[in-house]
């Protein structure tokens, strides 16, 4: 077992030093009843017995080891052998911490302060000079929380970056034949692919997955899941799709296969297929409880997927109940990553309802929460959002305004399907402003991406083909002319799309086809 050294270093540590106070604040912090599983009648040493127990069926057994290196009366011996056991457990994925974000422990004891963040920055920067690494490593993954919380609560994932690139040096001699130092420096990358995935860099992202030193086989299919997530954001989903169903394969962690599971349904989602979505999302949930992960209410990162395929199949009504919960949650556990996506979804539902000034305020929210952190994704999503609110106002120098800047990003960063969605946002644009060969010069385009090899992005496509459709007959040429008749082929390929997809707006598109045929 692997945590079994961890346990005999808290046996020895909580008999020996740890006060009843510590013990309650340490549980408190895990949500454990500690009279509950080990009464304070009891002899010490039974008492410690039940509690380990416990942990060790709960999983808590890292979580607890970590709290306790708080204790101010631990000996320095004892920090480096708590530290050196904590080394050598597999480090926790970074996309099954959030998936479950909400459920990690500790979070209230992190710092979300600026004044707090910098009191930890400059002892960081001490143990730096001091050549002490794993001091250092310790503070990061620990005081200031890795990824999950520097990236997805503080939006500081820049930050997350300058600070492993200042590790490095130090850490990667240490890990030449040192597998503690080995699964240290692996954890580093996994933090570096996630912030720069985060901040847009996904060629770099790609190229650290892609690294042979130090990951060993127990990693890979952690590393295909990484490269997955980087090919969907770049449009490739056929082979993100490949990638993520060896990962969910191949992982013996449930927990990795839930987050498997869950990039499974968003690829599904884009692939235009919301009951496989759906499936994807039930089997997530139903290995992470397996996993012992809370699931009830569902993990807000597959709540917003829920809610993204409710707006998806037009029920704007129950993408709103999903966002309102998701709300809450990030609120309560301070995950400021999760709030800005749900704003982003929420006014587009927003919008859709009418609440135009509720959306507007929802927009600013994510956009805020973008430029402070980088988060490309979000201001890329928000920028759509927020073309699409200006068009409904008919705010059109607004609209072009906001849709010239998400889409030189979408561009600049090889988002593929942000830019096929930006494209046939333009187009519309164009053809309202009675520009119709721009229209469908931006039609033609968002096709020709939607179309690749290696895309699959079934609503872009069925978007771009009604645009191309609509844009053809915007001048109204003659009836069995070769437009008239392109824009019938094209109309015909989107209901096509739309009845495989089973999407509401399908009886629409058949009934202009209907139309055209008549009066042929």
């Amino acid at each position: 077992m692997q945590t079994d050294t961890l346990l005999s270093w808290l046996a020895d540590h909580l008999v020996s030093l740890c006060s009843q106070a510590q013990l309650g604040i340490v549980c408190s912090g895990l949500a454990l009843e500690l009279w509950q599983i080990a009464p304070a009648q009891l002899d010490p040493s039974e008492r410690i017995e039940l509690l380990l127990e416990h942990l060790a069926q709960t999983k808590l057994v890292p979580d607890f080891a970590t709290g306790i290196l708080r204790d101010e009366t631990l000996s320095e011996e004892a920090i480096r052998r708590g530290l050196a056991e904590l080394a050598t457990l597999p480090t926790l994925p970074s996309e099954s911490r959030s998936l479950a974000l909400e459920s990690v422990p500790g979070g209230a004891q992190l710092p979300t302060d600026e004044s707090a963040v910098q009191t930890l920055l400059d002892e960081f920067d001490r143990h730096l000079a001091a050549d002490a690494p794993l001091a250092a490593y310790a503070l990061l993954a620990d005081q200031l929380g890795g990824f999950a919380h520097l990236g997805c609560r503080l939006g500081r994932s820049r930050l997350l970056l300058e600070l492993i690139r200042r590790l490095y040096p130090l850490v990667a001699p240490l890990s030449v034949g040192d597998g503690g130092w080995q699964k240290r420096y692996a954890q580093l990358l996994w933090w570096e692919t996630e912030a720069l995935r985060m901040t847009g860099q996904l060629d770099a992202a790609l190229v650290t997955t892609e690294r042979q030193w130090p990951f060993h086989r127990d990693m890979l299919p952690g590393l295909w899941l990484r490269q997955a997530q980087i090919h969907r954001l770049a449009g490739r989903l056929k082979l993100a799709s490949a990638l993520t169903a060896k990962a969910q394969a191949l992982s013996p962690d449930l927990s990795q296969q839930a987050a498997a599971a869950a990039e499974q349904a968003m690829l599904a989602l884009l692939s235009g297929d919301a009951p496989l979505c759906l499936l994807h999302l039930q089997l997530s949930r139903s290995l992470l409880r397996e996993a012992g992960q809370p699931v009830e209410p569902w993990p807000v990162r597959l709540s917003l997927l829920q809610a993204q395929r409710a707006l998806r199949i037009q029920d704007v009504t129950e993408a709103r109940k999903w966002l309102q919960s998701c709300a809450e949650r990030a609120e309560r556990t301070h995950d400021t990553l999760a709030a800005a996506e749900t704003a982003v979804l929420l006014a587009d539902a927003l919008r859709r309802d009418g609440e135009h000034t509720a959306a507007a305020q929802a927009i600013a929210q994510a956009m805020q929460f973008a430029n402070h952190s980088g988060a490309a994704e979000v201001l890329v999503a928000a920028g759509r959002e927020q073309a699409r609110l200006q068009m409904d106002l008919t705010n059109y120098e607004a609209a072009a305004a906001a849709l010239g800047t998400a889409l030189a990003l979408a561009e600049e960063l090889s988002l593929a399907c942000y830019r096929i969605d930006l494209l046939n946002l333009r187009g519309q644009l164009q053809l309202r402003r009675s520009n119709p060969m721009s229209a469908e010069r931006d039609a033609r385009d968002a096709l020709a991406h939607a179309m690749a090899r290696e895309c699959g992005y079934q609503w872009g496509e069925a978007d771009s083909l009604h645009l191309l459709a609509v844009t053809l007959l915007s001048n109204r040429p003659r009836v069995q002319s070769l437009r008239h008749t392109e824009a019938i082929t094209h109309l015909s390929d989107e209901l096509e799309l739309r009845d495989r997809m089973q999407d509401p707006t399908a009886p629409e598109v058949r009934w202009l086809i209907r139309r055209l045929r008549t009066v042929a």
